[in-house]
């Protein structure tokens, strides 16, 4: 009879193979895995934006995070009008399970210039299938410089290159032990960044997660983890890299008794 670790990384890989049909199917069932939780989902702010002041022309980027379980879709909005969208990660839903670990989930919006085109209120929308969405919003307003910077931004937003950002990221995650978690490491830039995820040893060297039992590096950039039954705590740092630069986020799991 195969180990439950094995049991469940079976289910694990069986999810990824079928795809999209299984995303499709289980859809339909969110209502249920709700109702199925033995605690209340929850889904509030951690770390809400901050109204900006800067000179045309600058670089800025804004965050938000969330407290969440499940872990949360994002989306950030500028004057009313939809950005990017960040999908949640999927496999706590979708494995059914009746206890949901708590995350909490960073995201990254970055404006490449700032002018009378990128100034405004921004907004970073957390929804969840079982609870109610937390919104955090910001004002960027431009300090008084000269406007013929505003033609310089025209300019860069037509480049085709940018430097690695990463948009979405699970900063830290509370689970049971032998639990499977999904860490979001989501990116942008351009080129398209590639990761990479390392674990961060006792000692704070960093191994690569290639090859390593348990661990399994998604397409779209998360770490998969199918805990065991031992481990109280492990960290992992993910690296985005593309032709204009390096850039990395550490996440911390902590395994819990319910």
């Amino acid at each position: 009879m195969p180990s439950p670790l094995n049991h469940q990384l079976f289910r694990v890989l069986s999810i990824i193979l079928l795809g999209s049909h299984v995303f499709a199917t289980k859809a339909a069932d969110v209502p249920s895995v709700c109702d199925a939780l033995i605690e209340p989902s929850v889904l509030s702010i951690d770390k809400p934006l901050e109204n900006i002041k800067a000179n045309r022309g600058d670089s800025l980027v804004l965050r938000c995070a969330f407290y969440a379980s499940p872990q949360p879709n994002i989306v950030w909005y500028h004057r009313g009008k939809r950005l990017e969208n960040h999908p949640a990660a999927q496999f706590e839903t979708l494995l059914s399970a009746t206890n949901l670990g708590q995350s909490v989930v960073e995201s990254a919006f970055r404006i490449d210039c700032l002018d009378e085109r990128t100034a405004g209120e921004y907004f970073c929308e957390a929804t969840s299938p079982c609870t109610q969405p937390a919104v955090t919003s910001s004002t960027v307003s431009i300090i008084k410089a000269p406007k013929s910077i505003t033609g310089t931004c025209k300019a860069h937003r037509q480049s085709v290159q940018s430097p690695p950002l990463i948009s979405v990221f699970t900063l830290s995650r509370i689970e049971l032990p032998g639990g499977v978690t999904q860490l979001a490491c989501r990116t942008r830039g351009n080129p398209a960044p590639k990761t990479k995820w390392y674990k961060i040893e006792e000692d704070e060297s960093l191994s690569s997660i290639e090859g390593q039992r348990n661990y399994m590096h998604l397409p779209n950039g998360d770490l998969l983890i199918v805990g065991d039954e031992e481990t109280i705590s492990e960290s992992f740092r993910c690296v985005a890299e593309n032709s204009l630069g390096s850039v990395h986020q550490d996440s911390s799991v902590i395994y819990m008794l319910a």
